[in-house]
């Protein structure tokens, strides 16, 4: 089971970031499996980097959170290939390339 307070608290990590480019985050839905996931808001939407925030901030702050098996964002339309690699590039939690 994920704490919700742990799980904003991660978001809030992330969101100075987000909210500094106009956009912002939230989540969506989590699973009883610990999928989380989530959805960019404002700017974000037509970002180029949106695969970039959310493979670096995003998702590495919030698989940090005790109980998480994974996080979706349904507005990247990269790979899992691509996601693994730009996680390698940017140091962040690695993303399964399968």
């Amino acid at each position: 089971m994920i704490d919700q307070h742990t799980l904003e608290a991660a978001l809030d990590r992330a969101r100075p970031l987000i909210l500094g480019h106009g956009g912002d985050i939230e989540v969506t839905a989590v699973t009883e499996e610990g999928v989380v996931c989530v959805a960019l808001a404002g700017a974000c939407r037509a970002c180029p980097n949106l695969a970039m925030t959310f493979v670096g901030p995003v998702r590495s702050y919030l698989m940090a959170v005790p109980g998480v098996s994974e996080v979706r964002c349904e507005q990247v339309k990269a790979g899992p290939r691509a996601l693994s690699r730009l996680a390698g590039l940017l140091h962040a939690y690695p993303y399964p390339a399968n």
